[in-house]
């Protein structure tokens, strides 16, 4: 092989190791800024106690910029709801159309809560929490996510993108 077709073979190599890492540096950088602002990866628990709503560190409802798809509700504005209790059970439901709306909710501790989604489509076609451990596809229907009575704290929800939050605030 002459000398000339080695030194375009080194260049040909050297070109896609640059390229490479480009792409690699590039992916780090826009995935490191998604996460700074989100906040940290999932809702917050202050509770102090076992059981559910261990893990999570940060954004909760005022967290996450949301996405294009998903309007003003996906903004991370605070849209409060509240609980209704129906003999031994709360009760709330969220619109998952746009957004969650509402956002935060407000619920009682030591009372077992049912929170019912609305359907939902492009990122918000999944709910999910790491917190309180579900994860339900929205794209057939309103799902109904039974939760057994919970402790004090704040527990994070989320679309399954991870891009548009609410918290559950038991008190």
């Amino acid at each position: 092989m002459s000398t000339a077709a080695r030194t375009n073979d080194r260049m040909t190599t050297v070109r896609y190791v640059l390229v490479a890492a480009l792409v690699a540096t590039a992916f780090f950088v826009t995935y490191s800024f998604a996460v700074a602002n989100n906040g940290n990866e999932y809702g917050s628990v202050t509770d102090a106690g076992g059981g559910l709503g261990q893990g999570g560190s940060g954004t909760g409802a005022a967290g996450g910029a949301g996405c294009a798809c998903c309007g003003p509700t996906g903004s991370g504005e605070p849209i409060e709801g509240e609980t209704t209790v129906e003999g031994d059970v709360q009760r709330i439901s969220v619109d998952a159309s746009a957004g969650y709306d509402p956002n935060v909710i407000r619920a009682t501790a030591g009372i077992p809560l049912e929170i019912t989604f609305s359907q939902g489509s492009g990122c918000m076609a999944q709910v999910m929490s790491r917190d309180l451990g579900f994860f339900e596809d929205l794209t057939t229907g309103p799902k109904t996510i039974k939760l057994p009575a919970l402790e004090a704290g704040e527990y994070g929800f989320s679309c399954g993108m991870e891009m548009v939050f609410g918290t559950i605030v038991v008190e």
